[in-house]
């Protein structure tokens, strides 16, 4: 009986780990709905291998098709079979050149389809988001290896929940015989975190034009890198029939290094790059394309027809996990002085082979690179579903505030406000040297820091009773001290947090303006490094700079404004607010009048990358950090003599620096927005100096309204929740729809394929979802009888015997089941939701295999290309601020 339990418990456990992995998405009943002939593929296709605890692999495959034209595109997809970050550390083809042209593996958010195969050569494409190459293979040539160490991340929050694969059947007498193809890959993942993540950086012209009978025409691309290093492994080329060589290249203190050079005629798989290369901050990345316009008559342009043309270089690299960004692009022309110095190997055409040359597709190029036209019109979220909204009936009470000018939070994430009580920053406040005009005043007499409650505004702690004059800033440290500065004594202090106004530090002079270190001139705020203690001050409204100090108040180093061209380096225009990135080790600066966000390695100070958008309008007051998602950066705008924008506040991803939400009041508007804070949970907090006021806002769900299948209904369910929905057809539709958010795309026949009539899908769902619940319940319930016919025939026993059973009997079974049922059994972790590159030389990694045996910390935070800044204006007006 001890043996069946076991056997029982053992496949409770089998059926629990399996429902982590989700089988059920690539098992047969979903992979095989739409094969003619299912044997001749289901003896090649597994469900999810589960390993051990974290290895597992995954088989992409088509299910069984059979072409009926040539340079047929069919695409399939598949959800990553976890929603936890996952890594793919090898790619294993299954595939002949006698039935496949070539093979491409994408990830993306939301396929063209989830239900079915597509012809993906059609205007449908692969994915209705953004898509990223991960791997391609073409005839018969060895696999991309990845390098030990180095995994492409899906799932989680990568942005990549499915895969989707889409196969090139070149010529159709390969299957003259009537096969059905089951051509694929299996993919080895690791729920591991990797030390190096593997990315794409795409090379791309937008604007060449190839005049006809022209024999050369080269289309030029190059931008300089400023983000962490990163190390190419692989590259990839991309042009129409005009095309006739591709190089990319890498340039350092005027020397080219060649990364890759191919004809984009031949197979367009990823072929080896040049291990001796590797691309830092400071670094150009160049590439060219070489054309002929020879038997064309009129002008050929770059587009997404077989009549147009594109250049594009691909080149796969690995970086530190820290930093990673999975896609990265440059489409700036490259300039004629650069280009004069390139190699003569780059306008050298590669001879191809008839037999060799790559077939175009009749009805344009192929889906992949089509996309990546309209890759700057994509508008990814954070969340979709969410808005900052403001709370109106925060503070429950009035806060009796002056101006406010700085907002902190301390470690217990109370709100801390900084407010200037009865003075007030006017245009007499300073002469024109800088200097305070109304000393005469004597210090701010009010609690100028108050500590509140966060959640109803109540003040818990008042303190900074005369001892400012004009506040501006304020951060906390690890001892919930504050660090302030004040505008009119020119100064930054530590002050104690304890309620008595204890000043523990004092940098600069009283009322005395300098731009030396023992002086600053106006400083605006303070960012403290939690670790090491090490201070930044910016500085400020005279000065343009930035200054770092050691936690007892030994000067360090001090900055500028940084440019990925330092030919075109605009100087600081009143840095106003600084945060530390802790996870990042960084510092960010608002520059204020320039209307953009600068960020330096907080050691070196080396600038790392400018975040600038119209919609800021010219300004940028004060920002703040969070690193939840892939890092995010919340910033307040104002106004700009020069620009005209409404005042709010906006969140921003740090990686792709696009805006994710914008919000303002709803009760009263923004006057001048001074400094943003943002709690643990979400919260908001705006200082604003024009209105005395602070704002709370908080993350609302968006209450829409989604056509399901015909049916609409009202929905605040998750977007990953609606992506994964099964829908029921209704019953005057006889096309299944795929999932998309707010929209409903019909899934259209496939001419070029001989496809079976579908059966109907959804009762095959729920006997998927039904079963197992059957089956489970069945073993816990012949598990319960067993253990008491075992404890009833016992105790028979025993009494017929009129001997006293011993205690501990009884316990053995019950303890053993306990022990394998309950102690190692945790339900709530299999039915929980699971939400979630800066060696030297790629030598120094494997190329011949993956380890997934790594356990590295994670992270795919990064940075990616920056904006040049405008020209210099004007010094501004001295405004109260």
């Amino acid at each position: 009986m001890g043996l069946l339990v076991v056997c029982l418990v053992a496949a409770f456990l089998h059926h629990s780990h399996s429902l982590e992995l989700q089988p059920s998405l690539y098992g047969s009943k979903r992979i095989w709905e739409n094969v003619l002939n299912p044997s001749d593929c289901v003896s090649r296709v597994k469900p999810p291998q589960l390993f051990n605890s974290q290895n597992f692999t995954v088989d992409l495959r088509m299910p069984g098709v059979l072409p009926t034209e040539s340079d047929t595109y069919l695409c399939m997809s598949f959800p990553v079979p976890t929603s936890r970050d996952s890594y793919i550390v090898d790619f294993l083809p299954h595939a002949s050149m006698n039935t496949v042209h070539h093979m491409l593996l994408f990830g993306c958010q939301t396929p063209v389809s989830t239900s079915s195969y597509w012809d993906c050569g059609s205007v449908q494409g692969t994915c209705e988001d953004e898509s990223s190459i991960m791997y391609a293979w073409a005839r018969n040539a060895p696999p991309t290896k990845l390098p030990k160490d180095v995994g492409f991340k899906v799932g989680g929050n990568s942005g990549m929940s499915y895969f989707v694969l889409q196969i090139h059947y070149g010529d159709v007498s390969a299957f003259r015989d009537h096969h059905r193809d089951c051509s694929g890959l299996t993919l080895r993942m690791t729920l591991k975190p990797q030390p190096f993540i593997a990315g794409i950086y795409l090379l791309m012209s937008v604007d060449t034009v190839i005049l006809p009978g022209k024999k050369v025409t080269n289309a030029d691309v190059a931008c300089e890198y400023d983000s962490y290093p990163i190390y190419p492994f692989a590259f990839r080329t991309h042009t129409h029939t005009l095309g006739k060589v591709v190089s990319g290249y890498r340039i350092r203190d005027g020397k080219w290094s060649l990364i890759g050079r191919q004809s984009p005629q031949l197979p367009q798989a990823f072929y080896p790059a040049n291990k001796e290369v590797t691309v830092r901050y400071g670094d150009t990345i160049a590439a060219r394309c070489v054309f002929t316009g020879e038997g064309r008559t009129s002008k050929t342009y770059i587009g997404g027809t077989s009549n147009d043309e594109m250049c594009n270089f691909y080149m796969m690299y690995y970086m530190d996990s820290k930093h990673s960004v999975p896609f990265m692009s440059c489409m700036e022309t490259g300039s004629k002085e650069l280009f004069r110095h390139i190699p003569a190997e780059a306008n050298l055409p590669i001879p191809v082979s008839s037999g060799h040359m790559h077939s175009m597709m009749p009805l344009g190029n192929t889906t992949d690179d089509k996309q990546l036209l309209n890759i700057n019109k994509a508008e990814p979220f954070l969340d979709q579903d969410s808005h900052l909204e403001q709370v109106s009936t925060w503070p429950q009470s009035s806060l009796q505030l002056g101006q406010v000018s700085g907002l902190a939070l301390d470690s217990d994430s109370n709100l801390v406000i900084f407010h200037r009580g009865d003075h007030h920053w006017g245009a007499d406040s300073f002469n024109s040297q800088a200097r305070y005009q109304q000393r005469s005043l004597g210090p701010i007499q009010q609690s100028t820091i108050l500590v509140v409650d966060p959640a109803k505004g109540r003040i818990l702690k008042a303190s900074g009773r005369n001892m400012f004059y004009l506040p501006h800033g304020i951060t906390t440290d690890q001892d919930n001290n504050y660090w302030v500065t004040d505008v009119a004594l020119h100064q930054v202090l530590k002050v104690s947090g304890d309620g008595r106004d204890r000043t523990l530090l004092v940098l600069g002079e009283a009322f005395t303006p300098g731009s030396d270190t023992d002086h600053f001139c106006q400083p605006t705020d303070v960012a403290v490094d939690p670790e090491t203690g090490n201070v930044f001050v910016s500085d400020g409204y005279c000065n343009a700079r930035i200054l770092k100090f050691a936690a007892d108040g030994t000067y360090l180093s001090q900055w500028g404004a940084g440019s990925s061209d330092r030919r075109r380096r605009t100087p600081f225009w009143i840095p106003h607010s600084l945060v530390f990135l802790p996870d990042r080790k960084e510092v960010c600066v608002a520059d204020r009048e320039n209307g953009r966000i600068q960020c330096f390695i907080a050691e070196t100070g080396e600038f790392v990358k400018e975040i600038k958008n119209e919609e800021f309008g010219g300004e940028v007051f004060a920002i703040t950090y969070s690193p939840a998602g892939n890092g995010l950066i919340f910033a307040v705008n104002g106004d700009s003599p020069y620009h005209s924008a409404p005042l709010k506040g906006f969140v921003l991803d740090y990686s792709t620096k696009q805006i994710l939400d914008s919000f303002s009041p709803t009760q009263k508007e923004f006057k001048m927005p001074h400094d943003i804070v943002v709690t643990k949970d979400g919260s908001v907090f705006v200082g604003d100096a024009g209105s005395k006021s602070v704002f709370k806002f908080t993350a609302e769900k968006l209450h829409r309204s989604v056509k399901k299948a015909g049916i609409e209904v009202q929905e605040l369910e998750e977007v990953e929740a609606f992506v994964q929905a099964k829908l029921k057809p209704h019953p005057n539709i006889s096309k299944a729809a795929p999932i998309k958010e707010k929209q409903t795309v019909a899934e259209k026949s496939h001419p070029l394929v001989e496809v079976e009539p579908r059966k109907s899908t959804p009762k095959a769902n729920k006997e998927e979802s039904v079963l197992p619940a059957i089956v489970v319940s069945l073993l816990l319930i012949l598990l319960l009888v067993i253990v008491f016919l075992g404890v009833f025939m016992c105790w028979r026993k025993n009494k017929r015997n009129e001997i006293k059973m011993e205690p501990r009997s009884v316990g053995g079974v019950l303890g053993k089941i306990r022990g394998k049922a309950v102690g190692t059994l945790n339900l709530g972790k299999f039915f929980a939701s699971h939400k979630g590159y800066s060696r030297q030389g790629f030598d120094q990694l494997s190329t011949e295999g993956s380890d997934q045996e790594r356990n590295v910390e994670d992270s795919s935070d990064s940075d990616t290309e920056e904006y040049s800044a405008p020209p210099p204006r004007p010094p501004p007006p001295q405004s109260s601020s």
